[in-house]
């Protein structure tokens, strides 16, 4: 718990001063000070995901970032609340959030187009961390000039503008090269293994499908009610419930079960013969006792 108070400061304290440098640079330097801005979710896609919430029973005011984050708090923080409810809803939101963009001021028109959504602050840049990140030694270097009384700044409009763009890039590059490493190394660990037994959470039913959250990997897999076996019955009544029941076979008995969104349940994980690509399936209900599954708090599978 020390160590959590103690980041959480530590980062409190980071976060104003880049707040404070930003807003001294733009006060100086209003056509070509550094700053970050990141713009809210689209609508529709917001609209979308709060519609998936819904049918979940779970009401998330969207109108702001600091809404979203109360309501996430209060449902991983809710007493008798499944933990994987918090990391459920986590996951869907941020799936609608747009990626933070570095841009010289000058670049609008009104203060008010600066405004940082993930972190509703009205303005912001990044000072903090100069020895892995190239826009924070821009700021260093402009706030620099302003402590020694220049009047234009270190770099003009252009300059500023065609830096903030590449760091922007560079950026989103890296990002994605840290995903596709991720989901590149999961599935060379899955292909090494005969099959692995996860727990996971219900996020969306489809016609012909069950969409999970893998909780441990934080990956969505989708099921495909043909790789959950051929002989299958496979009943849904779309966006709702998913009824499918297995016939009896190697001496068990027909089984069957409802699965409903937000159940947390155990599915079988398979590397796909496509790069990347990973199969996910759903064991038995009767023999979910016998399959070695990794122990998560707060997670109780409705298979078990």
């Amino acid at each position: 718990a020390v160590v959590s108070t103690q980041s959480t400061g530590i980062e409190e304290f980071m976060l104003k001063a880049n707040v404070s440098v930003a807003e001294k640079l733009v006060k100086h330097y209003p056509d070509n000070a550094i700053i970050r801005r990141h713009v809210g979710p689209k609508e529709n896609v917001l609209k979308d995901t709060k519609k998936v919430l819904e049918r979940m029973g779970i009401e998330v005011d969207t109108t702001s970032s600091k809404m979203m984050q109360e309501a996430l708090n209060k449902l991983q923080h809710a007493p008798n609340q499944p933990t994987p409810v918090g990391l459920v809803v986590a996951s869907l939101l941020a799936k609608c959030m747009s990626l933070a963009t570095y841009h010289s001021s000058g670049e609008f028109d009104s203060p008010v187009d600066y405004f940082h959504y993930g972190l509703s602050m009205e303005l912001y840049t990044h000072f903090t961390s100069p020895i892995r990140r190239y826009p924070d030694l821009i700021a260093h270097r402009q706030l620099q000039a302003i402590l020694e009384g220049e009047k234009t700044g270190p770099m003009d409009f252009d300059e500023v503008s065609e830096l903030a763009e590449l760091s922007s890039q560079k950026k989103y590059a890296s990002k994605l090269a840290s995903d596709k490493s991720g989901e590149l190394f999961l599935w060379l660990f899955l292909r090494e293994q005969v099959a692995m037994h996860e727990p996971a959470s219900v996020i969306e039913i489809g016609s012909e499908s069950i969409d999970v959250l893998v909780l441990r990997y934080g990956v969505q897999v989708r099921i495909w009610r043909d790789y959950i076996g051929e002989k299958v019955e496979f009943q849904v009544k779309e966006k709702q419930w998913a009824h499918i029941t297995w016939p009896a076979e190697d001496g068990k008995p027909k089984c069957s079960k409802r699965y409903e969104l937000l159940d947390n349940i155990v599915v079988i994980m398979k590397a796909g013969k496509q790069l990347f690509k990973i199969n996910g399936s759903l064991p038995r209900p009767d023999s979910v006792n016998d399959l070695n599954v990794p122990t998560i708090e707060g997670f109780a599978s409705e298979d078990v």
